[in-house]
C-alpha cells in the first residue's frame, strides 16, 4: 500500500480549541477532495502577526496555512443566528470538543466554576440568591453541567452583539447581522455564476485569485470554513470564501 502523501503540522493558535490544541503535533493528508466537516488546512495570505506593526499601525502581509473546519462550499446556503449554524436550513452542531462562551444562571453555587481558573470563567451576583458565571466550556462540558446541576435554572451561550457597521467582519452584501454569532443569510457562488464585488463584499471574496471589482465570473469551487474556538477564530466570518487552488489537505 503506497504511503500516505502530507506532512505533520503543529498548531500555533488557539483557534481550533480544544479540538487541535495550541502546540499540539497533526498530520495533514494532501487531498483534492473536500467535504463538509472535514477540518483542512489551506494557504492564506494575510497578516503577520508576529512581525511589528509599520509606522501607520499596519501588519505587514505573508503567506501562512490555516487549519479549520470546513462547514459550506460552493452551492450552499449558510446563515449564523444566535451562534447556531444553518447550512441549506438545516442546524449543524458544534463538534464535542468545538468550544464557546456560555451564561449560567444557578440558585446557588457551582464548585467547579467557583474554582474555574479567571481567564475562563468569572461570576457576577444579581439580584436575590441568583448567581450568573460566565463560563469558556466546550459542548460536552456544556451538556455535563446541564445534566449534573440541579441548580442552573437557564443555560445559555453568551453571544457577540451585532455591529452593522463592523469592517473587521467579510460581509456578503449590505443586508443581513453580521457579527460572530449572526451572520447572513448568504449563498456560496459556484463555478460560473457572475458575482458583483463592490466595497461591501470585496473582503468577502477577495481571496478568489483574479478578483476585481465589478462584475466577475467564479472559475472555481469556494469554501467557508469556521474555527471550534467560536469566538477567537479568524475565519471566513472575517476574511472571507477559500478559493479551491488554495487548499491544502485535510487533517486525520
Amino acid at each position: 500500500m503506497p504511503a500516505c502523501k502530507g506532512r505533520f503540522f503543529r498548531a500555533s493558535s488557539g483557534s481550533m480549541e480544544a479540538t487541535i490544541r495550541v502546540g499540539e503535533k497533526f498530520f495533514v493528508s494532501r487531498n483534492d477532495k473536500f467535504e463538509r466537516n472535514d477540518i483542512v488546512v489551506f494557504n492564506y495570505y494575510g497578516n503577520d502577526y508576529q512581525s511589528p506593526r509599520d509606522e501607520n499601525g499596519n501588519f505587514s502581509q505573508h503567506w501562512e496555512k490555516r487549519v479549520f473546519r470546513l462547514i459550506a462550499l460552493s452551492g450552499d446556503s449558510l446563515n449564523i443566528t444566535g451562534g447556531d449554524v444553518f447550512v441549506n436550513g438545516k442546524h449543524v452542531p458544534m463538534s464535542a470538543t468545538a468550544i464557546t462562551e456560555y451564561e449560567i444562571y444557578s440558585v446557588g453555587h457551582i464548585a467547579e466554576l467557583d474554582a474555574m481558573d479567571p481567564e475562563k470563567g468569572s461570576m457576577v451576583m444579581k439580584a436575590g440568591d441568583t448567581i450568573i458565571y460566565q463560563a469558556t466550556l466546550t459542548t460536552q462540558e456544556a451538556e455535563e453541567y446541564k445534566k449534573r446541576n440541579r441548580s442552573i435554572t437557564k443555560f445559555r451561550k453568551k453571544l457577540v452583539e451585532v455591529t452593522l457597521q463592523d469592517t473587521f467582519y467579510a460581509k456578503a452584501s449590505e443586508a443581513g447581522r453580521w457579527s460572530s454569532d449572526n451572520y447572513g443569510p448568504l449563498r456560496i457562488p459556484v463555478p460560473g455564476d457572475t458575482i458583483l464585488v463592490n466595497p461591501i463584499n470585496y473582503k468577502f471574496f477577495h481571496n478568489i485569485p483574479g478578483i476585481i471589482m465589478g462584475k466577475n465570473i467564479v472559475k472555481e469551487k469556494l469554501y467557508f470554513v469556521m474555527g471550534e474556538n467560536r469566538h477567537m477564530a479568524e475565519d471566513s466570518r472575517f476574511i472571507g470564501l477559500i478559493s479551491h487552488s488554495n487548499m491544502y489537505g485535510v487533517v486525520k
